[in-house]
């Protein structure tokens, strides 16, 4: 695909899904999704999906009786969000489901032609990650649509203050054709709101650890090389639409880092990054699963990843 090739394709979302749990964190994301149905015109699906494993040991009258208290709580949460006001220009469709929460929710997706899910994360890390998994890092790893990960240091006033209204979405590439597809979605937000996009790569440091020559080069000099070639590839992705303004920066680190760091410094309302099972963006024997969740556990914004 050529660089410019569907970049003026605009991408509109037309039926948005938020699965919540209930818990603050989702209920941060409730407030990020209503307000991307409203710029849209979208219809809004509010999900919970309840787990059908607790419920076998007790009989399925309490697994009817759980999903008919779900259902009135969805009720209950719209309306403490401001639903009334919330659901301006919004087609609202409140969902109870049972059994496992991404395959419920990719039948959802399949059936109801979904364009983009939202979903909250508390941000567990380390032990506890590990022991108890992250819901919000499975769906973005497995389901088939775009997902918007909304972290635990996303600002609660973004809906109101940041949705069409000037700002800089920054997306994060490695070349590969999953950040490409990704790009296609970070033009056409930027154009829709009329955001600033910065393009960014990180090249990860060289595996030295002194002056040692590197195919008769030393390090420094290899790595200005890469960094400069790295340039010029970003510059081939800059859209050629005269309403989207760009950037292109180049960082040396280790990826979440570097992600986190222009994030920060340029003020981004959004960060989008292609997701695919290997990719470059990390070291070998690492997921890019693994640093995106490390990019929405600490964001100051919402993460949007594009699955090949």
């Amino acid at each position: 695909m050529s660089s410019s090739q569907g970049q003026n394709k605009e991408i509109r979302f037309e039926r948005i899904l938020i699965a919540t749990d209930f818990s603050e964190a989702s209920r941060n994301a409730l407030r990020y999704a209503a307000a991307i149905a409203r710029h849209h015109g979208a219809r809004l699906y509010i999900v919970h999906v309840i787990s059908s494993v607790g419920y076998k040991m007790v009989g399925p009258d309490a697994e009817v009786a759980a999903a008919d208290v779900a259902a009135r709580d969805l009720k209950e949460l719209w309306g403490q969000l401001g639903g009334v006001d919330e659901s301006h220009g919004v087609e609202l469709a409140l969902m109870v489901r049972r059994g496992e929460v991404c395959s419920e929710l990719e039948e959802l997706i399949h059936n109801e032609l979904i364009d983009l899910v939202v979903v909250g994360t508390r941000g567990r890390t380390g032990v506890s990650k590990v022991m108890l998994g992250s819901v919000a890092e499975e769906i973005f790893r497995k389901v088939s649509c775009p997902v918007l990960t909304v972290g635990p240091n996303s600002a609660r006033d973004w809906p109101q203050r940041e949705v069409g209204a000037e700002k800089v979405i920054l997306f994060a590439t490695d070349f590969g054709d999953a950040a490409l597809k990704a790009l296609l979605f970070a033009v056409s937000i930027a154009d829709r709101s009329r955001s600033k996009l910065i393009l960014l790569h990180v090249d990860t440091p060289l595996l030295s650890t002194g002056p040692t020559p590197i195919f008769g080069q030393s390090l420094e000099r290899a790595e200005e090389e890469i960094r400069t070639a790295s340039h010029q590839r970003l510059a081939e992705l800059i859209p050629k639409n005269p309403h989207v303004e760009s950037e292109v920066r180049v960082k040396h680190g280790l990826p979440v880092d570097a992600i986190l760091g222009e994030a920060s410094s340029s003020a981004a309302g959004l960060i989008v990054l292609g997701l695919r099972r290997k990719s470059l963006l990390v070291s070998s024997g690492h997921l890019l699963s693994t640093t995106v969740y490390g990019v929405v556990v600490a964001a100051e914004c919402p993460v949007l990843t594009i699955r090949t």
